[in-house]
């Protein structure tokens, strides 16, 4: 199935999940990874996120939650595989986060994605890239600076990243760091590794 093909079932399956309709226990299949995600160490193996990964990060009920509308992330597999930039985690070894473009007002949806999980489907043993947690992140100017003087930059799609990082220096939130001008030039200077 190509990326539009998945895209669509995706966007029909979320707006099952908005509805109510969704079969409880539902995995969602987002394909296999780009040629960028792949240069930045994500396995060719197949995307999947459970439903109730999704609705736990987007419903202030649950504990650790990040709430945003559900229709936000609508062309999720689009956004994964064509990120703004791509980044090793900084808290579990192997795992990468996809910074994208989708936004819930205002503020960039990140991606976390466990590569390689072993998943058992009765006898056998599958290997997938599992999605962790999605949720638009505040104070992403700090983090991005963050991460790349960490060295845990591994893809820039330069052109989407200066301008996100300018549309959030001219944010009063993000201003306020001193992180501006080392974020730009990391941004210009990152080579992606083919």
């Amino acid at each position: 199935m190509d990326l539009e093909e998945t895209n669509n079932r995706f966007n029909s399956e979320l707006q099952m999940q908005i509805e109510g309709t969704l079969p409880q226990g539902h995995i969602y299949s987002l394909g296999y990874p780009s040629e960028i995600l792949r240069e930045a160490g994500i396995p060719d193996l197949p995307i999947e996120v459970a439903a109730i990964v999704i609705a736990k990060k987007s419903d202030p009920r649950y504990k650790n939650s990040h709430p945003f509308e559900l229709l936000e992330i609508k062309d999720l597999p689009n956004a994964i595989n064509n990120p703004v930039m791509v980044f090793d985690s900084k808290t579990i070894k192997g795992s990468k986060v996809v910074l994208t473009e989708l936004q819930s007002k205002g503020t960039y949806f990140i991606v976390a994605i466990e590569t390689n999980r072993k998943q058992s489907e009765k006898t056998n043993v599958i290997e997938i890239n599992s999605i962790r947690s999605i949720y638009p992140k505040n104070r992403l100017l700090e983090i991005i600076s963050n991460w790349q003087n960490s060295g845990l930059l591994r893809y820039a799609n330069k052109k989407k990243a200066s301008a996100l990082v300018s549309q959030l220096q001219s944010n009063s939130a993000d201003v306020a760091t001193n992180t501006d001008a080392s974020t730009h030039n990391i941004v210009k200077n990152f080579k992606n590794v083919k």
